[in-house]
């Protein structure tokens, strides 16, 4: 339905002046829960009867059903609506297509027409549409913590900017990454009616070095955009481009092709990864080098020195000679000099100098203009740290009159050590404009809430000469206004936003574009399509230069003395800074690494953790070492792959609008556990962010670790970690598990190595215990998994909750092992230390031919379909769950309890073609089968064939990496039929002859260029 779906949004024709085209708003109170009567010929006879009887008593009240008079063309009642948006749920601005049904939207897609996200979306994209339906979420404008009318709040905010302004006093507007041309210009607008005014933006995890070093070595504060799609060598330093690091969506698309080794032209783009702790990016680098934070600036400068010497000239900086760091530094430098103009090196440091470094190494291997581009650039972050520092100084010296907040939560994100609390106080105006309820809301003055994003029409511009519109897909469900619309009110100009939009976009942006003739045209078709190209702003850049002071000496980071540790503070896939942690759905999630839901935790390398005495759900108290500064007490969770002198904690938990989660599941404590933290999820490590120089370090900070005695069990939905099993269970030739399998590149194209395609397990049977009663003569659904592509990022298991409306257990029933997602990502490890590998597997239901499931079944619950899925029928289920017992890959899911579905609001967001199931039945994948039904009905409607590819499951359809795909097996032209040929080709456990439709595709074990002189 990927076609059908973009032929809808490319199709429908907009009202180009209404505020919301062509979608009614929900019913009020529609839950979408149907509830189903059974009852007897006698219980109906006396059912009527006393109807008739009460009827004579008291007349009903009379319900209306109102057609529509004149129906909007595009709206079809029980069918879905398509509407080409943009994603904001982080500045990388995802496009996306918005499926709404009657009026409300359910479902978030990738956009395919968008030239970034290529039709994918991540896992805080997915679930970003809960907050659409968010009770919490402020309804009402708010004055001094009271509801009040836009009337009065835009009267007594107009009177006291009016007073700023005469009296010349100075305004601040404090922003995160604001690359919205729209809105940009209205701030300027707006800005420029002061005498002293200023905008000043941050991002909570800061890629302002990046700027910074550009501004230095090439006259730009600008960010490159990164290409990763056509290097042939990566080298990270710290950055998880992967997971969390500025456009991870794009990153994965653009890695997953260069590394793709099943193209006409075979890619094998070899990917180093320099970190202290495992990262998403680190788990799929062909080697990783686990280094302390401290250790990655010499690492990088005396680096940049060898690769100066093989480039013939002289470094301009100071090089402090490692004999320890060369053995690790030459191999590289001939690797990179060997790829060079075709290599890549990135670096998530919050340090200028190091970033200065990365700059020279890329501007040494010529990769400027090819790997990574300054023109068009990005502008998916453009936060500047010296510009923050310079607003607390004012703040600090009592210079601002009125700061207005947008889009940031200071007190909550860099509390830096409580001064945001202290300094906020004493500004005597302060307007907070955000779409949500955060710390920082708690002490302004006047509290305008913004739409969420499905509400409001919008821009963003990620790329320089990449449009993307926001576009509203539901009416305004409380009395919200967009930023754009605030800003313009108290200018006297009270326009909507739509309007404000369209105006820049004939006057700024139209005149960019070479496509169409006249600005309707142009605007329908960036409306149809979610995104238009422009002429990119002409940029001068000077020659990049390099001086010895840019460099520093390489050792911002300070090594940790004896007893010591070096902190690493990190955001998680799905929780980020902290902007996400009221979602349910998100904080449900397992950590693609630690598998751990529900909270934070101290990770610590094993001979750490044994070293200070501690086991996993340990509770340790962690501490400054001057003894003066933030302490916090957290779980020890202990994490393979990391350095032995690190302790990571994530960020963004802890915050005030987690309490709500404080009475989800039932109560099950150990004996002599302890909750704590006043019912936040988890604690908030972020009073541990230093400003330093006018930059926000997140690392390097020394701290000391001290047992408590007490105890706090983490809610890990995986405690199997090894690849490996005893030497007494394994199997005939090696130790390695069966579920993961993988093959070298020589292997795979040297003739000499021939690999016999679709391989089977050697311990299988000829003898059959089932008859072969399943003819396919039609169609058979299947699925192939390609581990190499797949990054563990967890944007399927968002995807497949949110389609199949699946219920959050809460932390402790993920703690019993009760979580109830139908896809599971398996993580393993093999190896130790530096050769630590890490494999992600995906595994949903299997929808095996002969399956256990059905063979156990005692009221046949569970059976087969014509053309090959395993169904689950919810009215047959009695709970004996003897089909999970039976399931050999452990991949059906219990309903326990009846999950919390009295939420009216909440309850909106349910996908109406899916039962939301009631306690005490069993449920698992069903491949969408409510998507395969709608294709077939719909090319059924049209007159035409079935198409591979448009049919696509949730998981397969937002996958970045394009790991999955699905298709019918049956059809030899199809994509699975064609995979299920390649020598990658394996099933799990198939020496079980449970012939399972899910299929995969092997890992690939890249050869070092270096060693085998490749290039």
């Amino acid at each position: 339905m990927a076609g059908e779906r973009t032929r809808q949004a490319q199709q429908r024709n907009r009202r180009n002046g209404s505020r919301f085209p062509g979608t009614a708003s929900p019913p009020a109170g529609s839950s979408g829960e149907h509830e189903e009567l059974a009852v007897g010929r006698r219980g109906f006879l006396k059912a009527a009867g006393f109807g008739l009887m009460l009827a004579g008593c008291r007349q009903a009240p009379l319900e209306k059903a109102i057609p529509f008079l004149i129906p909007p063309e595009e709206i079809v009642p029980g069918r879905s609506l398509y509407y080409a948006s943009t994603c904001t749920a982080c500045p990388a601005a995802c496009g996306l297509l918005a499926k709404t049904r009657d009026g409300r939207p359910i479902k978030l897609e990738g956009n395919p027409a968008h030239p970034l996200s290529r039709g994918a979306l991540c896992a805080l994209g997915q679930a970003s549409i809960l907050g659409l339906y968010d009770k919490w979420r402020p309804r009402n404008p708010r004055h001094q913590g009271q509801d009040t009318s836009w009337e009065q709040i835009d009267a007594q905010i107009m009177e006291r900017l009016e007073g700023l302004r005469r009296g010349g006093g100075a305004l601040r507007l404090l922003t995160g990454t604001l690359n919205s041309p729209a809105l940009e210009a209205v701030v300027k607008r707006f800005l420029a009616g002061f005498p002293d005014a200023r905008r000043i933006s941050y991002d909570p995890v800061s890629r302002s070095a990046i700027l910074d070093a550009h501004l230095q070595t090439h006259g730009k504060r600008v960010l490159p955009r990164y290409r990763f799609d056509r290097a042939e060598v990566i080298l990270s330093f710290d950055a998880d481009f992967l997971g969390t690091w500025i456009s991870p969506v794009e990153h994965t698309a653009g890695y997953r092709e260069a590394r793709s080794p099943d193209v006409e032209t075979p890619r094998r783009c070899y990917h180093v990864q320099v970190e202290s702790r495992l990262s998403l990016t680190g788990s799929k680098a062909d080697r990783r080098i686990v280094a302390a934070p401290h250790e990655h600036g010499p690492l990088a400068v005396q680096l940049a020195a060898a690769l100066a010497d093989l480039a013939g000239e002289s470094f301009p900086g100071e090089v402090q000679r490692n004999e320890g760091l060369a053995q690790r530094v030459e191999p590289l430098a001939r690797m990179l000099w060997r790829a060079r103009r075709r290599s890549l090196v990135v670096s998530g440091s919050p340090d200028p100098a190091f970033q200065t470094a990365c700059n020279y190494l890329n501007e040494l291997l010529g990769n400027y203009g090819r790997t990574l581009e300054l023109g068009p650039a990005s502008r998916q972050r453009e936060g500047d740290d010296g510009a923050l520092a310079g607003l607390l100084e004012e703040l600090g010296r009592g210079e601002v009159g009125a700061l207005l907040v947008w889009g940031v939560d200071p007190v909550f994100e860099l509390p830096l050590e409580g001064r945001w609390e202290t300094l906020l106080e004493q500004v005597p105006l302060m307007i907070s404009l955000d779409d949500r309820l955060t710390e920082t809301c708690g002490l302004a003055d006047y509290f305008c809430p913004d739409h969420h994003y499905l509400e409001s029409w919008g821009d963003r511009e990620p790329v320089e000469g990449v449009l993307s519109l926001l576009q509203p897909c539901i009416e305004p469900l409380g009395r919200t206004r967009p930023l754009i619309e605030s800003l313009s009110a108290w200018m006297g100009d009270s326009r909507p936003a739509y309007e404000l939009l369209r105006e820049h976009w004939r006057s700024a942006l139209f005149p960019r574009q070479r496509q169409e003739t006249s600005f309707d045209a142009f605007w329908d078709r960036a409306l149809h399509d979610g995104v238009a190209q422009i002429e990119p702003e002409s940029r001068s850049f000077s020659e990049a230069r390099f001086e010895p002071r840019m460099f520093g000496d390489g050792s911002r980071e300070v090594s940790p003395a004896e007893g010591e540790f070096s902190l690493v503070l990190y955001p998680k896939v799905g929780i980020l800074d902290g902007r996400h942690a009221d979602n349910p759905w998100l904080q449900e999630l397992p950590d693609p690494i630690s598998k751990a839901t529900w909270g934070n935790y101290a990770c610590l390398a094993p001979l750490a953790a044994e070293a200070i005495g501690v086991r996993e759900g340990d509770l340790i108290r962690l501490g400054a070492v001057a003894g003066q500064g933030p302490e916090l007490e957290l779980p020890v969770l202990v994490q393979p792959g990391q350095h032995e002198r690190v302790v990571a904690v994530a960020l963004g938990y802890g915050g005030k609008a987690t309490r709500r989660f404080a009475g989800i599941g039932p109560r099950w404590l150990e004996a002599g556990e302890t909750v704590g933290n006043d019912g936040r999820v988890g604690v908030n490590s972020a009073p541990f962010i230093r400003l330093q120089a006018r930059h926000l370090v997140y690392s390097g900070v020394p701290v000391r670790l001290s047992p408590t005695g007490e105890r706090r069990q983490l809610a890990r939905t995986q405690l199997y970690d090894a690849i490996t099993v005893p030497a007494s269970l394994a199997l005939p030739g090696g130790e390695r598990r069966p579920a993961v399998k993988e093959v070298t590149w020589e292997e795979l194209f040297d003739p000499h190595l021939p690999v016999e395609p679709g391989t089977h397990s050697e311990h299988g049977s000829s003898q059959d215990l089932w008859p072969d009663d399943h003819p396919y003569t039609g169609r058979r659904w299947a699925m192939t998994i390609d581990l190499d592509a797949c990054t563990g990022c967890s944007a399927c298991v968002i995807a497949c909750q949110v389609e199949n409306n699946i219920p959050v257990v809460g932390r402790d029933e993920v703690r019993r092992q009760r979580e109830m997602h139908w896809l599971r990502i398996d993580r393993y490890y093999w190896g130790q230390g530096e050769n630590l590998r890490v494999a992600h597997q995906p595994m949903p239901c299997q929808h095996c031919q002969n399956a256990p499931c059905e063979t156990v079944c005692p009221v046949l619950a569970t059976v087969h379909s014509a053309e090959g899925l395993n169904q689950q029928v919810y009215n047959r289920c009695v709970g004996t769950r003897y089909c999970a017992n039976n399931c050999p890959y452990k991949v059906r899911r219990f309903n326990w309890f009846d999950y919390a579905h009295e939420d009216e609001l909440e309850n909106l967001v349910l996908n109406p073609d899916v039962t939301v199931r009631s306690r005490g039945v069993m449920e698992k994948c069903s491949f969408c089968v409510q998507r395969i039904q709608e294709a077939k009905i719909e090319a059924k409607r049209r007159g035409v064939e079935l198409r591979d590819g448009e049919i696509q499951s949730a998981c397969q359809q937002t996958c970045p990496a394009s790991a999955i795909v699905f298709g019918n097996i049956n059809d030899a032209g199809s994509r699975v039929a064609q995979l299920a040929q390649s020598a990658r080709h394996y099933r799990v456990l198939e020496e079980l002859n449970v012939k399972p439709a899910v299929a995969y595709l092997k890992l690939v074990s890249r050869p070092d260029p270096q060693e085998e002189g490749h290039g």
